[in-house]
């Protein structure tokens, strides 16, 4: 009887289980552009939330804003080079032209994607950052430059040479900017454009002009210095790694580790992710990044599993299997996973959590076939009079 009754339990627990799963990643939309000649291999490509649209710069040369909620197009231009990345900046965006075969960065109506006016740089190269009408931004103009650029008047209040030094994305503090010279060479200026005086006995030049270094790989959330010597202790030296950061906390990921720092490079949290989330096949392109995070828990992709983790509990919240679509790249936004697919190089919308009917339903199953765990001091009781029953009869 109990034995019928826990197999009972189980092909429950299965149906309710399955149930779930089915709803747990259902595609709301899938693109439908060409792409001539496709190979996964060669895949690149971008997408930015923009206000009531998804800006994705794709494969096959070409810009599209569509519509989150319709699902439709609003409008679509040429596009250039598609690891060119777009950046916002209010209404509109910045993304490259090519005039007379040269390659310009232009600004663009959100909206219309109508041009909106040219400019005298190549490329920005890492995320800009605004004061007022004034743009602060790395940028490819006649080599790696760091430029101050006034919006409104349309001109260069300042330019600096920081040749490969403009791969790399700067920090913007209140009063200053600290970007990289190039390696791990790092030096700070002031948004007049003024290199600031450090306590570093290290100078490199940047043109004829003498500047003040610090060597070290990035700066935490609370602009303490991570050395090749801390990575190296703590495993994360010779992968390609990642940062984002917070108010809080430092997220660090490579391919095979997560590591989170508090305060003072005080180490949150450290997984070994090949041992603790074990796959039986191990994808070396794998796309790996961190997707969202908050003062308790983040969200990463790796090995085509979007995994959401509590690191002041230290336990795993959400694992949503992506290999289907093999991701190119990630945006969270609320229950909606948008991605770029490796498969077939087209943009997907996912749901990855059920709506309010699917959510009751289940919960309706769930309750309908609610199993309990036997008492088995009572069945034992039952038995003995029974027995006893039986006995005096």
């Amino acid at each position: 009887m109990i034995k019928k009754f826990i197999y009972y339990c189980f092909l429950r627990c299965c149906l309710l289980f399955a149930c779930c799963n089915a709803f747990s990643q259902t595609a709301i939309y899938k693109s439908d552009f060409v792409f001539d000649d496709f190979k996964s291999e060669r895949l690149s490509g971008f997408i930015i939330m923009a206000e009531d649209a998804i800006l994705f710069n794709a494969s096959n040369q070409k810009v599209y804003s569509i519509d989150k909620k319709e699902r439709r197009i609003n409008w679509e231009i040429k596009g250039v080079k598609p690891e060119v990345i777009p950046y916002l900046y209010g209404s509109t965006f910045f993304y490259g032209v090519y005039e007379n075969e040269v390659l310009r960065t232009a600004q663009f109506n959100l909206n219309t994607g109508e041009k909106i006016k040219d400019f005298p740089f190549e490329s920005i190269t890492a995320k800009p950052y605004f004061i007022n009408d004034t743009m602060y931004a790395a940028v490819h103009f006649d080599g790696g430059q760091l430029i101050a650029y006034n919006l409104d008047e349309n001109k260069l209040n300042w330019q600096q040479n920081i040749r490969f030094g403009a791969e790399i994305q700067p920090v913007y503090l209140k009063d200053k900017m600290i970007a990289n010279a190039e390696d791990d060479n790092w030096f700070e200026i002031d948004y007049d454009g003024n290199f600031s005086k450090t306590k570093s006995k290290k100078h490199t030049y940047l043109d004829t002009v003498q500047v003040f270094i610090k060597n070290y790989k990035f700066l935490t959330h609370d602009s303490k210095e991570i050395t090749s010597d801390f990575l190296k202790k703590n495993k994360l030296s010779n992968s390609d790694f990642q940062t984002k950061t917070n108010e809080n906390n430092t997220f660090v990921l490579t391919e095979n580790q997560l590591l989170i720092l508090g305060n003072n490079k005080k180490k949150v949290l450290q997984l070994d992710l090949e041992k603790e989330f074990p796959t039986d096949d191990f994808y070396q392109d794998a796309y790996c990044d961190i997707l969202a995070f908050d003062s308790e828990s983040v969200w990463f992709n790796y090995q085509n599993h979007l995994l959401h983790y509590d690191f002041r509990n230290k336990k795993l919240l959400r694992k949503v299997d992506l290999t289907k679509w093999n991701p190119y790249q990630i945006v969270l936004e609320g229950r909606t996973i948008w991605l770029i697919s490796k498969t077939d190089g087209q943009l997907y919308g996912l749901d990855f959590e059920p709506d309010q009917q699917t959510a009751d339903k289940i919960q309706a199953i769930a309750n309908y076939y609610k199993c309990t765990e036997p008492d088995l001091k009572k069945i034992e009781a039952m038995k003995a009079a029974q027995e006893k029953l039986k006995n005096k009869q």
